[in-house]
């Protein structure tokens, strides 16, 4: 089990690593920011889903715009990883906007307004 585990883990590394290299010096879509982050992999048990959750900077619009293009490049993107990673079952992609730093943002400012309440 633990083996699976490492192997999960492992794969995960590298698709993440391929995948931020593709998106960074593949890709020419102008609705792509220059700063794209990819912070999590979720690998589906049989590994033939993927969904890839990506950090963008920019504003709203220009997270939308690049989700979108995103999404609509995923078998490109496909195509490049899987030239550079061998495994059996390749995963079919799906990105997904991550949400999780603008959340820890919004908990410290809390936190923030809670301890100057406190003072």
């Amino acid at each position: 089990m633990a083996a699976l585990k490492h192997h999960i883990d492992r794969l995960k590394e590298d698709l993440s690593r391929e995948i931020s290299w593709t998106i960074t010096n593949r890709l020419n879509d102008p609705r792509i920011p220059g700063i794209v982050t990819v912070s999590d992999i979720k690998l589906s048990p049989d590994t033939r889903h993927a969904t890839i959750y990506i950090s963008i900077y920019g504003d709203e619009k220009d997270k939308k715009g690049a989700l979108i293009a995103l999404n609509h490049a995923a078998a490109f993107i496909q195509k490049c990883v899987a030239s550079r990673i061998s495994i059996r079952n390749f995963p079919k992609f799906t990105f997904k906007y991550d949400t999780s730093f603008e959340y820890s943002e919004h908990i410290n400012s809390l936190l923030e307004n809670i301890k100057d309440e406190l003072e």
